[in-house]
Order: structure tokens, then C-alpha cells, then sequence
């Protein structure tokens, strides 16, 4: 009787472990806590950036799942469980924050061993039909499109469905897993033309129930919490530039299929 209490006890004990949504693990993270990322983070920017955001994020993704079904699952298989919900925004929100952020963190790494890496002859030919033939070339158009996000964002570099890249730019919490969540398009303001015929694209995209799955391989961070500490409300673009010399490629590299 004893042990078969004890075992419903323990059944308890490790649901409730599993419904609460932690910060991940990061590699060398005990050292970036204690001396910041070089070239990149102080101490106190690191922790702001990772360790205090993402428990922001996880702690309230664990408030908005507490008793439902996606309080088992990982922040990747809420933010597509939920992507498509009108009613499930605020748990999309937080539960995208957290993947992309994370995404972002896992390939960074102190400058020092980050300049001893670079991008795969396979993804270096891949962007060459974007007109990105070198590393100079890499760098002006991730910077570019990164620093120019009115508000806040994520600029991510995507492989297609038929193994192309290209760069997309997810305004405010957008993910780059489902086209009608992206939120590649501002519609705070006017748009032009082109942002017009896109929005039919994606609406007729929709409408024919299609998939458009693109998957990321490398993400930028846009997002304020991660450099106003290091940085201030106008550092944007220097935050950016020591991002690219703190991109670990041996990481971003793995991400790319390959035959």
C-alpha cells in the first residue's frame, strides 16, 4: 500500500515537474554569466538578455498552458499548435519569444573562437542566388535587414522547401514556421505596392489551405531586451555589428541540410 502510494506520489510529483516551462541550457553558459559574451555582452547585459528574458518568457508560457495540452509540450510545438488560433495569442506570443530567442543564443559565442569559424562552402553557394558572393557581402545584408525594423523583430536566414536561402524579417513576435504568422509585412502604416501584392499572396496562400514552411538556420535578435542594457535605446546598429563578429558558423552550419 506504502509503495503504491509512494509511486502515485512520484506520477505527481514529475507531471508537475514536466508542465512547468524552463529556461534552457546554453553551451559555456557559466562562463558567459560570470564574464559576459567578449565582443558582444557584459555580465549584466548577458543576464538581462538570456538569463532574465528568457525566464520572463518561460514563467508566463507556463502561466497561459497550466492545465491544458500544451503544457507537456515544448515551446517549438506550442508556437505551430497555436500559430493558427485567434484565441491563443497571448500563449503564441511568449511561447515564440522563447524559441527564437533561444535559437539566437545557441549560436553565439565569445569573439575570440567565434572569428575562428566561418559559413559552409554549401551555404556560402546557396546564397550566391542572393547575390551574397562573399563574407563582406554576408555581413552588409544581415546587417541591413536586421537594423531596419521600425519596431521590434527577428531577421532570420531561411532554407526553403527546394533547399534555396533567403532572409526573412518577422516583425514583433512573428515565427518563421508558417507563413500566416511570420508577420513579415508592417501593417501599422501605408504599404506600397509590393507589400499590397504580397498580402494577397499570403491571403490566397490561405484561403487554398496551402503549406509554406520555411525552416531557420541562423536568427537575429532585434528585440530591445536584448541589447538596451550593453547598448541604450539607440544602440541598435553597434549591438548588430558585434553580433556578426559573435555568430559561431560551426552552429549555424549543422542547421543547413546537406545530401
Amino acid at each position: 500500500m506504502f509503495r503504491r502510494q509512494a509511486n502515485i506520489a512520484r506520477k505527481v510529483f514529475l507531471s508537475a515537474k514536466r508542465s512547468i516551462h524552463e529556461v534552457p541550457s546554453l553551451k559555456n553558459e557559466d562562463i558567459f554569466s560570470k564574464n559576459g559574451i567578449e565582443g558582444l555582452y557584459s555580465p549584466k547585459g548577458f543576464k538581462l538578455a538570456w538569463s532574465d528574458y528568457q525566464k520572463y518568457l518561460t514563467t508566463n508560457l507556463t502561466l497561459q498552458t497550466n492545465g491544458t495540452e500544451n503544457e507537456l509540450r515544448s515551446a517549438y510545438q506550442i508556437l505551430l499548435h497555436t500559430a493558427k488560433q485567434t484565441t491563443e495569442q497571448h500563449t503564441f506570443h511568449f511561447a515564440s519569444q522563447a524559441h527564437n530567442n533561444h535559437l539566437f543564443f545557441q549560436q553565439l559565442d565569445d569573439k575570440s573562437r567565434a572569428s575562428n569559424t566561418r559559413p559552409s562552402r554549401f551555404l556560402m553557394e546557396r546564397l550566391a542566388d542572393q547575390d551574397i558572393t562573399s563574407m563582406e557581402a554576408l555581413r552588409d545584408r544581415l546587417l541591413t535587414e536586421s537594423d531596419s525594423f521600425t519596431g521590434q523583430g527577428w531577421l532570420f536566414l531561411v532554407e526553403l522547401p527546394d533547399k534555396s536561402l533567403k532572409f526573412l524579417r518577422c516583425e514583433n513576435d512573428g515565427t518563421p514556421y508558417y507563413y500566416g504568422k511570420n508577420q513579415s509585412l508592417d501593417l501599422n502604416g501605408g504599404i506600397d505596392e509590393a507589400s499590397y501584392d504580397k498580402l494577397n499572396e499570403l491571403n490566397q496562400k490561405a484561403a487554398n489551405r496551402e503549406k509554406d514552411f520555411t525552416l531557420p538556420i541562423l536568427a537575429i535578435n532585434a528585440w530591445s531586451p536584448a541589447y538596451i542594457e550593453d547598448y541604450g535605446v539607440t544602440g541598435r546598429s553597434k549591438y548588430l555589428e558585434n553580433v556578426w563578429s559573435c555568430i559561431n558558423w560551426d552552429v549555424v552550419n549543422k542547421r543547413l541540410f546537406q545530401l
